[in-house]
């Protein structure tokens, strides 16, 4: 009987025992489940940022490029002696940055966009674009609204990127009407796929480098706004566009003058002689006034694929416009501009351009001043080798030429050399 109990309380006590470790081993494995679900949320949470992080990169585009310029001009020849004074460029042979650009864009969705666009060039930083779009799409139709900062949406040469460019630079109309090609305001575009597109903006109209050598400003000291539109058309290998654009030019004017005497005893015998005296008659003041100006410009762009070299462009834009002319203080001068643009690619490593540019800021004589020759014909060349796919070599030459009166293309007895040889080594990316 003894026996008996003793094996019944060791079954006991054994069975106890293995309930025991049995509830270990399942806490344990309780404790090591939870752990590993904790473990398992903190990677969704990481991964969930990462995500959104991914997400974010997703939406943001960088481009830009950089063009490492040498000029070469000779204008130096032309300069006068300026010993002493190290600000005055006594050499106009000079390596520098052309553009530094870099823009970044974000648009997460296909709804809007946000772009900021800075350009770091010979040795300053400066904001070129800044603007947000709004995009609605109905059917063919698509529009799209942009605000802030942006290219003036008139013409064909002013929103053609200087990193495709065949030239250095525009031509002198497009830099005399529309200097820095920008201005902050609102666009509306509406666009048919390869058909047509339409601007409508409204502008600052004093542009981001100023207006008439003014210094630049944020604000317009004009009342009013200008207006600016643009209609483009495809026509297959032909696009054809018409531009224009209305606004106000601001005239300070000037304070009024007091007339004013001083002598100058020149003979030394102490008498007032009048050849001695020199008198400044009084001026009256005058009053700040609003001119208008207008611009209206028509571009063409033919594109052929017929040479066995590889494909030709050519390219033209006419300019006609009126300002304040600054000679008589009480009309408007009539500009014209134009120019006639050839570019063509050369295989897969090399391509050319052949421009005319021509540029006269007053087409009435009457109101021409100190000279009738005051019109400018530019001759641009330039031939390219491209490196790779993200570096373009350029070797460009222009030659300006001041006009004789009426002419288009004869050079001006007053005229002085000032042909421009540039190379350019340019990467973009």
């Amino acid at each position: 009987m003894q026996k008996l109990t003793m094996t019944a309380l060791v079954f006991s006590l054994a069975l106890a025992t293995g309930q025991t470790q049995a509830q270990d081993k399942v806490d344990s494995l309780t404790q090591k489940v939870d752990e590993t679900a904790q473990k398992v949320d903190g990677i969704n949470e990481q991964l969930s940022t990462l995500s959104g992080d991914v997400a974010i990169l997703k939406g943001v585009k960088l481009s830009g490029y950089l063009q490492a310029r040498y000029e070469s001009n000779d204008s130096s020849r032309n300069g006068v002696d300026t010993i002493g004074n190290w600000s005055a460029n006594r050499n106009a042979n000079n390596f520098y940055i052309r553009r530094g650009r870099m823009k970044v864009t974000y648009q997460p969705l296909p709804s809007s966009k946000y772009v900021f666009y800075l350009d770091a060039s010979k040795q300053s930083v400066s904001l070129k674009e800044a603007y947000l779009e709004l995009y609605k799409k109905a059917g063919q139709h698509s529009l799209t609204l942009t605000a802030g900062q942006f290219n003036y949406p008139f013409g064909y040469e002013i929103e053609y990127s200087s990193s495709k460019r065949d030239f250095p630079e525009r031509s002198l109309a497009e830099n005399k009407l529309f200097k820095g090609e920008r201005d902050r305001g609102i666009n509306l575009t509406w666009a048919l796929p390869k058909t047509a597109k339409f601007n409508l903006g409204l502008v600052q109209g004093w542009g981001i480098e100023g207006s008439e050598g003014k210094s630049p400003t944020w604000y317009d000291p004009t009342a009013a706004k200008d207006v600016i539109a643009r209609a483009k058309f495809g026509l297959g290998k032909v696009d054809v566009g018409f531009s224009g654009y209305w606004g106000k030019y601001y005239d300070a004017g000037k304070a009024a003058t007091s007339g004013s005497s001083s002598w100058y005893d020149s003979n030394n015998n102490g008498l007032v002689d009048s050849s001695e005296v020199t008198t400044k008659a009084p001026t009256a003041a005058v009053p700040p006034t609003e001119k208008d100006k207008t611009r209206f410009g028509i571009d063409a762009q033919y594109y052929l694929d017929v040479l066995p070299m590889g494909g030709t462009a050519i390219k033209g834009e006419l300019f006609i416009a009126k300002d304040f002319n600054k000679n008589t203080k009480d009309s408007t001068a009539d500009e014209r501009g134009w120019y006639l643009w050839v570019s063509q690619t050369i295989g897969k490593k090399f391509g050319a351009g052949v421009r005319y540019d021509y540029w006269d800021p007053e087409t009435d004589n009457n109101y021409k001043t100190a000279t009738s020759d005051d019109a400018t014909g530019t001759l641009s060349l330039a031939a390219h080798y491209f490196w790779d796919a993200h570096v373009r070599i350029t070797a460009a030459f222009d030659a300006p030429r001041l006009l004789k009166e009426n002419s288009k293309f004869s050079k001006s007895d007053s005229d002085k050399d000032d042909n421009r040889f540039t190379l350019q080594f340019q990467y973009t990316l």
